[in-house]
């Protein structure tokens, strides 16, 4: 069988759309995080839960790299908003990514900046579906939850990136250091002007939220429920959007083996 394209997503959540359609022939463990191994869209594919934040994510990556030799590392997920020029349920698609540290990772600066380079114009060259848009630019990832609506606005600006999100970097680190082609593909779950409660404290060491505390949480908080409830109509329709422009991908004709 081909070698597969690995699919990242550091939530349940965010991969449930594939996790879904997928004829799983293998699952497993990997760190903390869960691995699903089979097919999808006639495409072989390893499907990875990591877990929220950079240690869960690097520590899985390397876990599953010992097991799987991927053809393409995809990460994928949610991401909240730096512009206001992008909307719920658009597309972010990182030809530059940051790190919180400000030290700076781009296709050119890795030892596969050609592979990476050919599979993000496969990217550029697909037609999405017209409910959504496609952005192109500057990913950062941050090692803490950006909840202010100001302060994603002075993020964004202050570091030219149109998205935030919470792991992308250092699996760019690790794709290189494997020398496998990576490319970030993350869906805007909150927008830059909306600002979010501060759940860092219901996110355990394996990275997942802990469905405990977080009863706990709105129980304690009954004025967040209408906030939750919006939040979790925003990701789903990110998750759709993003399963669809995955299938779409996978589906392309000279999508590269």
């Amino acid at each position: 069988m081909d070698q597969p394209v690995l699919i990242l997503g550091a939530l349940r959540e965010e991969i449930a759309g594939i996790r879904g359609k997928m004829l799983v022939e293998d699952q497993f463990k990997a760190g903390h995080g869960d691995v699903w191994s089979g097919t999808w869209e006639n495409r072989s594919i390893a499907l990875v839960r990591t877990g929220v934040g950079k240690k869960c994510a690097n520590k899985v990556l390397e876990d599953v790299l010992h097991k799987i030799e991927p053809s393409l590392i995809l990460s994928t997920g949610y991401a909240g908003g730096l512009s206001r020029d992008l909307n719920v349920g658009d597309l972010v698609v990182a030809d530059r990514v940051l790190d919180d540290s400000a030290k700076s990772f781009s296709g050119e600066e890795l030892s596969v900046a050609a592979p990476d380079r050919q599979w993000l114009d496969q990217v550029k060259g697909l037609s999405p579906p017209g409910r959504f848009s496609i952005h192109y630019g500057t990913l950062l990832t941050v090692s803490e939850i950006v909840a202010n609506s100001s302060a994603k606005l002075q993020l964004g600006s202050r570091r030219g990136a149109l998205a935030v999100d919470m792991e992308t970097s250092v699996l760019l680190t690790g794709a290189g250091e494997k020398n496998i082609p990576f490319l970030s593909i993350r869906a805007i779950s909150d927008t830059a002007d909306q600002s979010l409660a501060d759940v860092s404290s219901l996110v355990g060491e394996d990275g997942a939220v802990s469905k405990l505390k977080a009863g706990w949480y709105v129980v304690t908080h009954p004025q967040t429920i209408p906030h939750f409830i919006s939040l979790r109509q925003q990701s789903q329709k990110a998750t759709r959007n993003l399963t669809d422009f995955i299938r779409t991908l996978l589906q392309a004709p000279d999508f590269n083996r």
